[in-house]
């Protein structure tokens, strides 16, 4: 799987598990942060900017996880969606002159 598509697909589903969490929380209005969130007088804004930041947050985590579990899969195993093989570079040595303090 390409490394963008990869990407992409793991911050969807980490903003599907925030969707999940803000509406848990406003249903269960946990020390009436549902309530805040909702209040009429601030508009749908700070709902929207809680979603977008728990959404960015657990996306993040939820990639991290991805590419962790990716990385441990063994060669000859299909769990690894994603599989970093080695890359070689030819690189080539300068050696600079060593130039003495005055």
């Amino acid at each position: 799987m390409p490394v963008l598509r990869f990407f992409a697909l793991q911050v969807a589903i980490g903003f599907g598990i925030a969707s999940l969490f803000l509406a848990a929380l406003l249903l269960s209005d946990l020390g009436g942060v549902g309530t805040l969130l909702c209040a009429p007088s601030a508009g749908v804004w700070p709902a929207l900017l809680f979603w977008l930041f728990t959404g960015l947050t657990f996306g993040a985590v939820q990639f991290a996880v991805a590419l962790g579990l990716a990385a441990m899969a063994e060669p000859g195993d299909d769990r690894g969606s994603f599989v970093a093989e080695p890359a070689y570079a030819a690189v080539r040595a300068v050696r600079r002159p060593c130039n003495p303090l005055p």
